[in-house]
């Protein structure tokens, strides 16, 4: 057994532990995970380090000791850095037995730490330099010795030093710096344990794993929530296979230590190159650390695979991070947009849907200009009132209305937020490229938006659900849904919908359906009396007209004994290749059609697979194909006589036989043509059962794999038939195992196979609840809410209507009664408006089963005749289209479905297992009025599961401490109590004592929005000589007010002046240095401020106090593509002196401001006026080059149209580009409001 081999092999090498410089050596807490201590020091027992604590962890047991690998880990501190590069580079040792594993690893750490065998190095020391030039002989020796044993595991000796070129090539690029002082690591600490804190405070558990702190590097940091607490209703995770005692999880892996938001979201492409993002399930809030390299190690190369069945079933067993129904797209999605996303939402401001919408778009290119921006990008999304505020909580966009700074941001909070978006709301996403999708239908079940591509990929590439776990997990569900799309393809026009742009080559249905050529008689192939026969014309093509393209169907002699296509020896014509699939007419039966696949083409001989006939495969060989002119002859493998004798024999004939190639692109054919065509391909399918026998039969099988039996265009059908489907259908009844669930069982209805069904979006659970809510108090009998009533159609129907829903957009049975959903208390009145099919005998006087009809699936074990549906409707009979004789609904949120019958007309499961009606124990209490009639026209006793938890009766509560376990006898879930929070994730919380010692460098600006409020007005005469309104605004000369607004500049200038008012009071004017009169702004898009409280060392408050000026006024104008464009900043009042003359400021001789920042090159989005002002303020006060001056003379004021002159030179001066509508908001508006420019006045 691996798992005994593994055991001993390690408990043999902790009893003969020789390895040099090892020490320590046993097993880990996780299964299949070893743990020792390295040493420079060979003899590690004279050592007095304690050495690097190593683990090497086998993720796979079961593979010891052959073909399993190890993944190498350190979870020491203060690693250094030799060490930590050469164990991520290490390799992994693949098959390697437990001793060789560790020799290996010593010799590699001893070679990268070896800066010579005279200065050993310790954990204190610092990273040390490699030098390739080692004179150390051993050092040599102990190279040559292992060099062969190295490249045996793929290890060279440029791989493992940190110094060569392939460690130096693969090494992660961080574009941030590392810290290196004590106190940036303490500030570093502090920052991790806010960002932690932050995503605690939101609600989430928070985890770490491996070292975090102190600059540590491949660590861990998870976060989690149980799938309970997201509002997910219980509809969809029935359809999402969603356990709500389970955690959804998020880890991130820091691959070179941890880095904050603003290094991730502000760095260059690729600065996310060292930190890795993956989403799962989890049965902990947190998983160890050698599930989480686990999780990690397994995706690296299958990312961009399709779907497998091992990747979607769950074991009940399994731990760590398990996938879900949509893992891997969503891994695509944190993988290739998370980091793009919060860097356009960095800079621009972007809205969640913007961000999302412009990287699609753009696909990851920068911005150039403000043309390229529409308004679209930060429009607001409608908020969702369903969904719980765990879900729908945006930390960036509550940073910016508290007006903190958004680099304060949590990037685990982000991330988890971006993740849940997706997850909670996955059915408003395309699954490929992830764009909303076209709201027209609602679906419970995540799919693609109408793009071609994505199309092709989720249907043709696998990219969609695993067709093979729902065929594993659910196959009467995949038969009942194969079973609607036959019936509807053989009905004339009743298929509306098709798998088009998947890229199907399809046999021509014109060419397979056509009489039978003239010219292939059968003959024999080179016989002795070819004289006596017709002239041999097998190979001649015939031509025939197949829908818009001319198509041909070919002919050959056909060895039926070798499944072979055998041509004239001189024919040209060609025309198959390895891999084609063919449709054979079979000679002896013209409506006979043999699908086959061509394994090996040596012409004349072709040579096709087991051919394929009425859905079975056959295996000629062992007779079970047999032709008239082969009767009478037992054909087995032993009396089958070699080919060389059969190609030789005179007395054998050949048939002819003709074939169509699988050569015809299925978009081009007509709908009539397309219906035809799915139905062959579905008569090629094998029963739901047989798949299923073939997926269990070994690991890792897929229908793909498959290749002799299902054809790529019926397979391809298959997977549009199944993952087309936005219904959740769940069986009820568990036939295999003679076992069902009868208390979600209806009672009543004997005959009828029962599935829950449910459809619509998954908040419409939500709707109806709050329909049904709104509508209680104008019930006449409150108590009973709600009704319930059939749904009957005809049987091609249900395809689309577990598509589509139930909608009343098409007249299919007429509506005498008004628009609406039609509905009936009667089940035997629905099932009129199923046709005839219901009449249709398929079962004979003994209750054997009959030949399949038309419309039939002839492979179908359910054998289905006709189906209705049993619907949830709110009780206000009053307010329907007409309650008599049928209720019709038009309110399409008064509905949901709750329940699909079909019943069948198999033999098996018509037998004793259907026809036991058990009633459940807790049934729905209906209405008397509206009781609901069953097929025996008797009432129906609909169990007490058909609704939502939250309306049956609540279940007892046992109380302990803050932990609750529900005690429900008659429930199958159970929810588990709470587990604790491990030591170590709480302690991360609390600082250290050397970090309480430290003084604080910086407080956030998160931190000062926090600060207790201080009145603007209470003002200290000690530290400021400003008094906010003695400013009077008539005598300032200011551009005439706007005449242009937009809805994007005018609802973002209405946050920012709300913000900066805000802050103005709650902080102490001095302090500020800047007020803005709120009563005095009568335009959103003019504002005037004044900056005050200048340093008294300054040059430029020297010159203020000496001619009694209190503030230096500002003029503030947004134009209309606010925020796309910067706002335009002059000086009013007083004027400076120029930088020609010599003063500085940044102040150009008209007043405008000289700074990058107020230009398109230097402007962001998410810019603020309050960062605005600091670093106007900044700029004014600065010295370098030259300090700012007031002119001499009398204070005199700067005009409009010389600051906009002023503007326009310093930009062309420098480079800066000048906004696009400057000019027109500015420079055609000279003139100016109040007083004259450059006029003086005087200062009282």
């Amino acid at each position: 057994m691996p798992r005994k081999a593994f055991i001993a092999d390690l408990q043999q090498a902790v009893e003969n532990l020789e390895t040099e410089h090892i020490s320590d050596l046993k097993a880990g807490d996780e299964d299949g995970t070893i743990t020792f201590r390295f040493h420079a020091d060979p003899n590690p027992s004279s050592s007095s380090s304690e050495g690097v604590k190593i683990s090497a962890i086998v993720p796979d047991v079961s593979d010891y000791p052959t073909s399993h690998a190890y993944i190498m880990c350190t979870d020491s501190a203060d690693v250094p850095a030799s060490i930590n590069t050469a164990m991520r580079d290490i390799g992994d040792f693949a098959g390697a037995p437990i001793d060789q594993m560790l020799q290996k690893t010593a010799k590699i750490l001893c070679k990268a730490t070896a800066g010579s065998r005279a200065n050993p190095v310790s954990l204190d020391d610092d990273p040390m330099i490699i030098d390739s030039s080692d004179p150390d002989d051993e050092s040599e020796q102990l190279q040559s010795e292992d060099e062969e044993d190295y490249e045996d595991h793929g290890i060279s000796d440029e791989w493992w030093d940190p110094q060569g070129p392939v460690v130096q090539a693969l090494k992660p690029k961080a574009t941030f710096a590392r810290p290196k002082h004590r106190a940036e690591i303490i500030a570093l600490n502090q920052r991790i344990r806010q960002d932690l804190q932050t995503a605690k405070q939101a609600g989430f558990r928070v985890g770490h794993l491996g070292t975090l702190m102190n600059g540590g590097e491949g660590s861990f940091v998870t976060v989690s929530c149980r799938i309970s607490k997201l509002g997910i209703s219980e509809e969809a995770l029935r359809a999402w296979h969603l356990d709500p005692n389970e955690y959804f999880m998020l880890i991130i892996r820091y691959a070179s230590g941890y880095q904050t938001y603003s290094q991730l979201a502000q760095g260059h492409d690729g600065s996310g190159d060292s930190v890795h993002v993956r989403v799962g399930l989890s049965r902990r809030y947190k998983i160890s650390i050698t599930e989480a390299i686990e999780a990690f190690s397994k995706t690296n190369d299958k990312a961009k695979e399709p779907n497998k069945p091992e990747d979607l079933g769950r074991d009940e067993k399994k731990e760590g991070l398990m996938p879900f129904f949509i893992s891997r797209p969503l891994n695509d999605l944190m993988s290739s947009q998370l980091l793009a996303c919060l860097k356009y939402r960095e800079r621009y401001a972007f809205t969640w849907d913007g961000a999302e919408e412009y990287y699609y778009v753009h696909q990851g290119m920068s911005i150039t200009s403000s043309d390229q921006l529409d308004e679209k990008y930060w429009k607001e999304e409608a908020p969702k009132i369903f969904l719980p505020k765990l879900v729908t909580g945006d930390h960036l966009a509550d940073l910016r209305s508290q007006n903190a700074a958004t680099r304060d941001a949590s990037f685990p909070l982000l991330a988890m937020q971006f993740g849940l978006r997706h997850l909670v709301r996955c059915t408003e996403f395309c699954l490929v490229c992830h764009c909303r999708v076209a709201a027209d239908f609602e679906a419970l079940r995540p799919y693609v938006c109408d793009k071609p591509l994505c199309l092709y990929q989720y249907m043709a590439l696998g990219f969609g659900p695993s067709i093979e776990h729902e065929i594993t997990v659910q196959p009467y569900v995949v038969d009942l849904l194969v079973s609607f799309c036959y019936s509807s393809a053989s009905t004339t026009n009743a298929l509306k919908a098709f798998p088009n742009g998947m890229g199907l080559t399809v046999p021509s249905p014109k060419l397979v359906s056509a009489p039978a050529l003239q010219a292939a008689p059968r003959s024999l192939l080179n016989t002795s009396n070819a004289g006596d026969t017709p002239p041999d014309k097998t190979g001649t093509a015939a031509v025939l007209a197949a829908g818009e393209h001319t198509r041909v169907r070919y002919s050959a002699r056909f060895d039926i004994h070798g499944m072979e296509l055998i041509f004239p020896p001189d024919d040209q014509i060609r025309p198959l290749r390895l891999g084609n699939w063919v449709c054979v007419t079979n000679p002896d039966n013209n409506e006979q059609k043999m699908h086959c696949r061509v394994i090996e083409t040596l012409y004349p001989v072709v040579r096709l697979s087991p051919a394929i006939v009425g859905g079975k495969a056959t295996n000629p060989r062992a007779g079970a194909l047999v032709t008239s002119s082969l009767k009478g002859t037992t054909i087995t493998p032993a009396a089958t006589p070699p080919l060389e004798q059969q190609r030789a024999s005179t007395t054998t004939k050949l048939p002819a036989v003709e074939f169509v190639v699988y050569d015809q692109n299925f978009d081009e054919l007509s709908n009539e043509d397309k219906q035809k065509c799915i139905r062959m391909l579905l008569d090629t399918i094998p029963g739901v059962l047989e798949m299923k026998e073939y997926l269990q039969s070994g690991r890792h099988k897929t229908l793909q794999s498959w290749t002799d039996r299902l054809s790529p265009a019926a397979l391809g059908v298959l997977r549009w038939i199944i993952a087309s489907n936005r219904s959740c259908i769940i069986q009820v009844d568990n036939l295999e195992g003679g076992l069902r669930k009868s208390e979600e069982r209806v009672s009543g209805m004997p005959e009828y196979m029962q599935f829950r069904f449910a459809q619509g979006a998954p908040d419409k659970e939500q709707r109806f609840m709050t329909s049904m809510r709104s509508e209680i108090p104008n019930m006449s009998k409150p108590q009973y809410p709600t009704l319930f009533a059939w749904h009957g159609s005809s049987l091609y129907n249900w395809h689309s209507i577990v598509r589509e829903g139930l909608h009343f957009n098409q007249i299919i049975n007429g509506r005498a009664f008004g628009n609406g959903v039609y509905f009936s208390p009667q089940a035997n009145t629905s099932l009129t408006y199923s046709g005839s099919l219901r009449r249709y005998s398929l079962l004979g006087p003994a209750g054997e089963e009959t030949a399949s009809p038309s419309w039939m699936w002839p492979h179908s074990l359910l054998r289905i005749s006709d189906a209705l549906s049993l619907n949830e409707i709110i009780n206000r009979p009053e307010q329907f289209q007409s309650a008599s004789p049928h209720f019709v609904v038009a309110q399409l949120d008064w509905i949901q479905t709750r329940y699909l019958f079909v019943r069948c007309n198999n033999a098996a499961l018509t037998g004793d297992l259907l026809k036991t009606d058990v009633v459940p124990t807790n049934a729905y209490a209906q209405d008397p009025k509206y009781r609901v009639i069953g097929v025996l026209d008797k009432a129906i006793v609909i169990p007490l599961t058909a609704v939502s938890k939250s309306r049956r009766p609540s279940t007892s509560v046992k109380n302990q401490g803050k932990k609750k376990a529900k005690l429900s006898p008659d429930e199958e879930t159970v929810i588990e109590l709470s587990e604790d929070t491990d030591a170590e994730d709480l302690e991360i919380f609390n600082p250290t004592a050397e970090e309480l010692a430290q003084e604080p460098t910086t407080l956030s600006t998160a931190s000062k929005a926090k600060a207790p409020a201080v009145a603007a007005t209470a003002l200290d005469p000690s530290k400021t000589d400003f008094r906010p309104g003695t400013l009077d605004h008539s005598t300032l000369p200011i551009l005439q007010p706007p005449s242009y607004a937009t809805s994007t500049a005018s609802r973002t200038l209405q946050k920012e002046l709300a913000a900066t008012l805000k802050i103005q009071d709650t902080h102490a004017a001095h302090e500020l240095g800047w007020y803005i009169n709120a009563e005095l702004v009568t335009n959103f898009y003019q504002w005037i401020v004044e900056l005050h409280s200048f340093e008294p060392k300054l040059p430029l408050a020297k010159d203020m106090k000496s001619r009694g000026l209190k503030s230096v006024v500002l003029e503030i104008r947004f134009g209309g593509s606010y925020p796309m464009s910067p706002p335009f900043v002059r000086v009013i009042r007083p004027r400076f002196l120029s930088f020609m003359a010599g003063g500085g400021g940044h102040v150009t001789a008209g007043g405008a401001l000289c700074m990058e920042l107020l230009t398109n090159s230097g402007w962001s989005v998410a810019s603020n006026i309050e960062s605005v002002l600091v670093q106007v303020r900044a700029a004014i006060s600065s010295t370098d080059p030259k300090p700012a001056r007031l002119e001499n003379g009398p204070v005199r004021d700067y005009g409009p149209g010389e600051a906009v002159e002023a503007y326009i030179r310093a930009c062309q001066a420098h480079g800066w580009q000048v906004p696009a509508d400057f000019r027109t908001n500015y420079g055609e508006n000279r003139g100016a409001a109040g007083a004259g420019a450059g006029a003086s006045y005087a200062v009282g």
